[in-house]
């Protein structure tokens, strides 16, 4: 059912499935208001936090943190800034924030800067502040909790700083991973690059591992380890997934790629080791010994590897139009991504056709690949999958939409702001 704020968003209780003891009650919960749009979600079973990015008339980024049985929020903190991704990690609730100038009160370089902000997850305060800024710009993409902090990825153009570490790209743009402490200090910077256009898209951690994939032009390396393209001569961008351990040095790298441009939405490390990335890909990707071919203009990739960097199992998602994923999780050894299609798909027994524009989903996968579940958002305008994360025994995703839209049989109303729908969709997992 669709309720305002005022309905149990979580519902914890004994119950004997999968690696917990919890069930999480299905809820979709509108959280809409004009002029904003929701850029990250966090949560376990008894919170969910929610993003929400307001662009006029000045950038302002709103997080706030929705309890069981509570209206209003718990808690909602506004801060300057364009908001992106959430990362619950131990007492903290991070967030990245970007912006020109003065952003969540501090002074940055670029165009744009970002910042990583912590907030108390009990009262929203703000515990520590940490900026991320290059001489020309830098973006934060994706946020992870560690055992002991939080890994941020993204990328930069120039001299990037964070704290007193530095790197510099090494030409039109580089992709970068740091590790920060539970307090906000730098533990560690990596820099993945080369003359072209590099990005990270994605990060995860488990234990002393950490997973790493994004995109890459010809002429890049990690760590001194070149990231050979499928073609040297393309201008397009292939995509990799790599490994480093918990002081940041390479493990291992993997490239995947075809003769067009791929995009990577994220990175998991399932309840087996198993590192898992989601990308939309064009015309033919190479990965492994494997060549996989997109049914129509582009697909979605939901690709594996062992934990020694082996190939593993890799479908594509998508139909005769343009199709693709724009995020992932691990709950236990399934895979959730979410993602868009327009015309028709097949998403294991469930046959979706598309409505007045692109039409989202949200989908469960099991380690060899198949749809175990699956959970279409549609309507008559546009909808999206901006965020997920995995909570015990379920999910969280933030769902955008321009008309009235469904998931499942919950009725999302029409936004007054076309631009700003957003609701929080909670669901449990098998």
């Amino acid at each position: 059912m669709v309720g305002s704020l005022a309905l149990s968003l979580l519902v914890a209780c004994p119950a004997p499935r999968g690696p917990s003891a919890v069930t999480i009650a299905p809820q979709t919960v509108e959280l809409g208001r004009p002029g904003a749009v929701l850029s990250g979600v966090a949560g376990d079973e008894k919170t969910a936090f929610a993003a929400l990015a307001s662009a006029k008339p000045t950038a302002k980024t709103t997080i706030e943190a929705i309890k069981a049985g509570t209206l209003p929020p718990a808690w909602h903190t506004e801060l300057d800034g364009s908001g992106g991704p959430l990362a619950l990690v131990g007492r903290v609730v991070v967030g990245a924030l970007g912006g020109t100038g003065h952003v969540a009160g501090i002074e940055l370089r670029g165009q744009p800067g970002a910042v990583v902000v912590a907030l108390d997850a009990a009262t929203g305060s703000i515990a520590w502040q940490r900026a991320i800024d290059a001489t020309e710009w830098s973006v934060v993409s994706a946020l992870a909790a560690t055992s002991d902090g939080v890994l941020v990825g993204g990328s930069f153009s120039g001299t990037l700083r964070i704290g007193a570490t530095v790197v510099s790209s090494a030409g039109k743009s580089d992709g970068f991973v740091a590790r920060l402490t539970a307090a906000g200090g730098v533990g560690w910077l990596v820099r993945i690059g080369g003359p072209g256009g590099d990005a990270v898209q994605g990060v995860a951690a488990s234990g002393d591992r950490i997973a790493i994939a994004g995109t890459f032009a010809a002429g890049a390396d990690l760590l001194g380890q070149p990231l050979p393209p499928y073609d040297e001569r393309s201008p397009y961008a292939d995509g990799f997934v790599a490994e480093l351990d918990a002081t940041g040095a390479r493990r291992w790298a993997r490239p995947f790629g075809g003769p067009a441009d791929e995009s990577v939405a994220g990175v998991a490390i399932d309840a087996h080791g198993r590192i898992v990335v989601a990308a939309t890909v064009r015309d033919t990707v190479h990965l492994g010994s494997a060549d996989l071919v997109a049914n129509g203009a582009a697909d979605g990739l939901v690709a594996w590897w062992a934990s020694d960097g082996e190939a593993g199992p890799a479908v594509l998602i998508g139909g005769a139009d343009f199709d693709g994923l724009r995020a992932i999780a691990a709950a236990g050894d399934h895979a959730l991504v979410g993602g868009f299609f327009s015309g028709a798909i097949r998403l294991g027994t469930r046959a979706l056709t598309a409505g007045g524009g692109d039409d989202a989903f949200l989908a469960e996968l099991d380690a060899s690949g198949n749809v175990v579940a699956a959970w279409p958002v549609s309507g008559d305008g546009r909808e999206e999958v901006t965020a997920l994360t995995a909570i015990p025994g379920g999910f969280v995703a933030g769902i955008a939409h321009t008309a009235a839209a469904t998931v499942g049989s919950d009725v999302l109303p029409a936004p007054r702001d076309p631009l700003s729908g957003a609701a929080i969709v909670v669901r449990p997992v098998r």
